[in-house]
């Protein structure tokens, strides 16, 4: 099996590798199937409304600019449950996948000093979390998904 060997003989390439593809992944369909024109703007006007907020001393206005807040909010959670849906069942075979072949390979980064919850490294879920934080803030910059 290839990607046994693959990820017993160079785990953290492996990790590295996984992180990346099942990031790239993830990514790509949040930007295939939300808009993300639509996206932009709720961003823009919540924001605006922040700052209105932070300016505003009417009660009754405060609640109004609330209340819209919420409704964008609630939009925004709408457009992002389609992409969700189509990823989850992929990530839960795949973190399935994960767990199977990084039995045996114990700790992926190893710092040398022992850590309180976290030991002297972290295993293939903390290397893939890791990993793929930083490969999600990258992929997004290049891809311009805020």
């Amino acid at each position: 099996m290839f990607l046994q060997t693959f990820a017993e003989s160079m785990p953290l390439v492996s990790i590295i590798t996984f992180s990346f593809v099942i990031t790239l992944f993830t990514t790509l369909t949040y930007k295939l199937l939300t808009n993300q024109d639509e996206m932009k703007k709720m961003r823009e006007r919540t924001k605006a409304l922040q700052e209105q907020l932070k300016n505003e001393k009417d009660q009754n206005k405060i609640l109004d600019i609330q209340k819209e807040m919420l409704q964008i909010s609630m939009k925004q959670m709408k457009h992002s449950m389609k992409p969700m849906l189509f990823t989850f069942i992929p990530i839960i075979l795949a973190f399935a996948l994960l767990r199977s072949l990084y039995t045996k390979v114990g700790d992926i980064l190893i710092w040398g000093f022992n850590m309180p919850f976290f030991g002297t490294g972290g295993g293939w879920f903390f290397s893939y979390f890791l990993f793929s934080i930083i490969f999600s803030v990258m992929i997004r910059k290049i891809l311009k998904i805020s």
